[in-house]
C-alpha cells in the first residue's frame, strides 16, 4: 500500500519517464522462439540469442531483446532479408543495426550486432551473471566487475 506522499511523488513523474513492469508470461518466450525460428529459416548460419528479463523468466517490461551476431563487415549480407522480415531498421551504427517492432502485443528489440564489441561483451557477461544467480541477493560487486 502506498502512502499519500508516495502517491504524490509518483504522480509527478512525467509519463515519458514511467516504466510498466508486467508479471512474467510464458507466451512472451514463445513469441521470442518464433522470431528466432523465422530468422534461422532465412539465415541458418546466424547465431541468434534471446536475453533480457523475459529470457530469464522474470517480471519485466513485456519486451523481447533478441540479438543476431555478425561481424560488421557482413551486416550488408544479412540486411536485405532481415529488413524484409522486420521492415526498415530503426538505426544503423558501426557495431550494430537495430529494429523495433511489435509482435503479438510485445515490444521487440532485434539487433544485428558485433559479438566482439565491448558493449555486447558487457551485456552478455551481465546476462550470464543474472542467469546463474538464483537468489534475490545479487552481489552488486559481481556486476561492477562485469
Amino acid at each position: 500500500m502506498l502512502t499519500k506522499d508516495q502517491k504524490r511523488y509518483l504522480e509527478k513523474i512525467p509519463a515519458s519517464k514511467r516504466v510498466k513492469i508486467y508479471l512474467f508470461d510464458k507466451k512472451v518466450q514463445k513469441i521470442a522462439e518464433n522470431i528466432i525460428q523465422s530468422v534461422k529459416e532465412i539465415y541458418p548460419d546466424l547465431k541468434v540469442v534471446y536475453m533480457g528479463a523475459s529470457a530469464l523468466g522474470i517480471a519485466g517490461q513485456k519486451d523481447l531483446d533478441i540479438y543476431a551476431f555478425s561481424e560488421p563487415k557482413d551486416f550488408n549480407k544479412y540486411l536485405p532479408r532481415l529488413t524484409k522480415l522486420f521492415c526498415k531498421p530503426k538505426s544503423k551504427h558501426e557495431t550494430f543495426i537495430e529494429w523495433n517492432f511489435t509482435r503479438s502485443g510485445c515490444s521487440v528489440e532485434f539487433y544485428l550486432t558485433d559479438l566482439n564489441s565491448s558493449t555486447m561483451k558487457q551485456q552478455i557477461k551481465i546476462f550470464e551473471i543474472l542467469k546463474t544467480t538464483k537468489s534475490c541477493s545479487l552481489n552488486t560487486k559481481s556486476l561492477k566487475r562485469a
